[in-house]
């Protein structure tokens, strides 16, 4: 079915290669009037990154000055070169962009210009990339197309027809974090036709390119062609699994928790299932590369637990960790805070320390850990004294002064948003235990026994904890 677009709130390039095709759509007679200008493009856009704002000063001038003033480096007050600050100039200038650039192509339909330098390996035909971008026409200077005005990440699969060829082509030649300027001829573009309303035909378009990331999918592929039983062979799988690491890490960084939680665990099941090439002579580094990756697994898979507050879940991941890190026991301390195992994530955490000496985020989590574990410590005290006080009262006046104390813990630990699970503390009447139950049940509350160093204890849980 045909997508409806408004040409005024912006065309991307997925509507404009969508084998459906599109119907324009120029307004609604009963759409009430507004200045909402969320779909606006604004001029002053933040890219996120100086060196796309040096960009937006390509437009060279006639100053004779110009030249002086670069190589003299000039610094504001902020130590910035002043020249990557000066706004755009009205409209792009194609001609005078093009003396910066070089042919990308021997026919120069596609011409490059690098504006930040990326890292690692030319990205892989096939790869799933993640992009923001903007597309330009000469003389203008707002985008028929922008990712940083939709203020989003777009990401495509290359050779798969989702963009068109002349940029699949452009980012074919750029490498992770890499920021460039590509200009495109009609023929590798939008051709004789163009893409009416916003982009007239046998127009030549420019495209500010950020490669944010990308994962190689040949991997993937290959992964799919294997016979069942490849499947299970480690070296066999190796690259497949360190796509979906890096999927996961994507995920992740991209707010989707959840899918790389399922990113990890996809990649710990392959990798429990698999087993060492016995013809292998090198079983013994398959066997360290094979504890390397799942060890990342698992500790990522931790630290995604710890975000969806899964702080049981989080300490499991953290033991199937084999070659544990300053992140594992960092990890591990942050979900036993959760848990209200005080005692214990201070363990942990100190054991990151060691590992990761001076480091603030652990000493941090430290503190947190150990106020908490005083203020638990407080809490028993006050309840061991409260109860000595009371022995001489009657049941009557006991029952009523146990309830607001039992009211006041469990409202405290509903209000702390640090932990999901609260101990009861050792040794308290046993009136005051059964008044914690009721008020915990009156405030849907969990209360439930674990048998720890063979003493039962008492714990509180909210209805999220897992």
């Amino acid at each position: 079915m045909a997508k409806i677009i408004d040409p005024v709130l912006g065309v991307s390039l997925r509507d404009l290669m969508s084998d459906d095709g599109m119907v324009f759509n120029f307004g609604n007679e009963f759409a009430e009037n507004n200045d909402d200008d969320t779909f606006k493009f604004d001029q002053n856009i933040d890219f996120t990154d100086d060196e796309l704002l040096k960009f937006m000063n390509l437009e060279i001038s006639d100053d004779e000055n110009e030249n002086d003033n670069k190589q003299s480096g000039n610094k504001n007050d902020d130590g910035d070169d002043e020249n990557s600050k000066v706004p755009m100039s009205p409209g792009f200038n194609f001609d005078k962009i093009k003396e910066k650039m070089i042919n990308l192509r021997d026919d120069g339909k596609i011409k490059k210009l690098i504006l930040k330098n990326g890292i690692g390996e030319t990205v892989a035909k096939d790869s799933q990339i993640v992009i923001k971008y903007s597309g330009y026409l000469e003389g203008q200077d707002n985008p028929f197309d922008s990712t940083y005005q939709r203020h989003c990440a777009d990401r495509y699969r290359l050779n798969r027809g989702e963009l068109i060829h002349g940029l699949e082509l452009s980012i074919q030649s750029m490498k992770k974090h890499e920021v460039s300027a590509f200009l495109i001829d009609p023929d590798l573009a939008y051709g004789e036709i163009g893409c009416w309303p916003n982009i007239p035909g046998n127009s030549e378009v420019l495209f500010i390119v950020n490669l944010i990331d990308y994962a190689d999918n040949i991997a993937a592929d290959d992964y799919e062609s294997l016979e069942p039983e490849e499947r299970k062979v480690f070296n066999k799988i190796e690259k497949f699994i360190e796509n979906l690491l890096l999927i996961g890490a994507d995920n992740y960084k991209r707010g989707q928790t959840k899918r790389a939680i399922r990113d990890y665990k996809r990649a710990i099941d392959r990798l429990e299932e698999s087993k060492f090439n016995n013809n292998n002579n090198d079983d013994n580094d398959e066997e360290e590369r094979y504890k390397s990756l799942i060890s990342r697994a698992y500790q990522n898979l931790a630290l995604c637990y710890n975000k969806e507050d899964m702080p049981r879940k989080a300490c499991i991941a953290c033991n199937n960790v084999i070659n544990k890190t300053a992140k594992t026991y960092f990890h591990y301390g942050r979900a036993l805070i959760k848990m209200g195992e005080y005692k214990e994530a201070l363990e942990k955490l100190n054991l990151a320390l060691e590992m990761s000496p001076r480091n603030d985020e652990i000493m941090k989590e430290i503190g947190i850990a150990d106020k908490l574990q005083r203020k638990n410590l407080k809490t028993e005290k006050d309840m061991w004294s409260n109860c000595l006080g009371m022995e001489k009262l009657t049941s009557e006046i006991k029952n009523i002064e146990y309830k607001k104390i039992a009211n006041e813990f469990c409202n405290n630990f509903i209000n702390n948003n640090d932990v999901i699970r609260q101990p009861l503390p050792d040794g308290i009447d046993l009136l005051l235990k059964d008044s914690i139950r009721k008020a915990a049940l009156l405030l849907d509350i969990k209360v439930t026994s674990v048998n720890k160093y063979g003493k039962e204890s008492l714990y509180l849980e909210k209805s999220n904890y897992q």
